[in-house]
């Protein structure tokens, strides 16, 4: 047998194993990309409904509504 056709035989078989490898890295690499991806997006629903709520409370306190009662009196006095 021809050494040069082991040789091809050989290269060809460690150019396989490698492309195979690859391919399972990158499989992952896509997999946690989407993990992260979805992550981001839950943090940034939370910081937008935080916004939300900051957004809110300064208007409370821009219309006037921070005088001496907080909302635990207000809805005290509701009740009674």
């Amino acid at each position: 047998m021809d050494s040069t056709a082991i040789i091809v035989a050989v290269i060809t078989a460690v150019g396989g194993i490698i492309a195979s490898i690859l391919h399972l890295f990158r499989k992952e690499n896509r997999e946690d990309h989407a993990i992260v991806t979805e992550q981001i997006r839950l943090v940034h629903r939370s910081v937008n409904r935080i916004g939300d709520k900051v957004d809110s409370h300064l208007i409370w306190h821009s219309e006037g509504q921070h005088g001496t009662t907080t909302r635990r009196d207000q809805k005290r006095t509701a009740i009674d």
